[in-house]
């Protein structure tokens, strides 16, 4: 039995033109709902200031969690808190709009609004291009220490002799 999709809905069609707020909270089963997911581990508690006026809504959204992700220097679990600001306009129309990620267009027949697919994003862009222990220190030592045979590298002053008719072009006044 495949397990129901968590969804963060706000539900816009009774709300009174002005500004409304929402809280969310997500744990791992969110992240496990999409495929492919970087994140595996994580809980983050999401706050969304709802603005909306009469053909559109701002939303600012405040992220703040903690992800478990591998090094990807010794490949130990680390987990990391990191928290954000995100905002998007959703607009009414029939056709959609992917030219920019800050704007949503959605069906004017519509009455709820489902932020899973976007804080999903934002929660990605808040990871770090590297994920590494801090200190390498904190890494797992046995780990380090076959990198560190692994990339000790003798250097070479042997030329390869498919590479030596080049020395030729080389310039001489270096």
């Amino acid at each position: 039995m495949e397990q129901e999709k968590q969804r963060l809905i706000i539900p816009f069609i009774g709300l009174n033109e002005g500004i409304h707020r929402f809280e969310f909270k997500i744990d791992s089963s969110f992240f496990g709902q999409f495929d492919y997911s970087i994140i595996e581990k994580g809980e983050f508690k999401i706050k969304v200031e709802f603005e909306k006026k009469k053909n559109l809504f701002n939303l600012y959204f405040k992220l703040k969690g903690k992800i478990t992700a591998n090094c990807d220097r010794c490949l130990a679990p680390l987990t990391m808190k990191v928290k954000g600001e995100e905002s998007l306009i959703v607009k009414f129309g029939e056709t959609t709009y992917n030219e920019t990620d800050e704007i949503k267009v959605i069906s004017p027949a519509e009455y709820e609004l489902d932020l899973a697919e976007d804080v999903y994003q934002f929660v990605h862009t808040l990871m770090p291009n590297k994920v590494k222990h801090e200190k390498k220190k904190d890494c797992d030592p046995k780990i380090i220490e076959q990198l560190e045979k692994l990339t000790t590298k003798k250097a070479s002053t042997e030329v390869d002799p498919r590479w030596e008719g080049l020395s030729q072009f080389k310039d001489k006044s270096e």
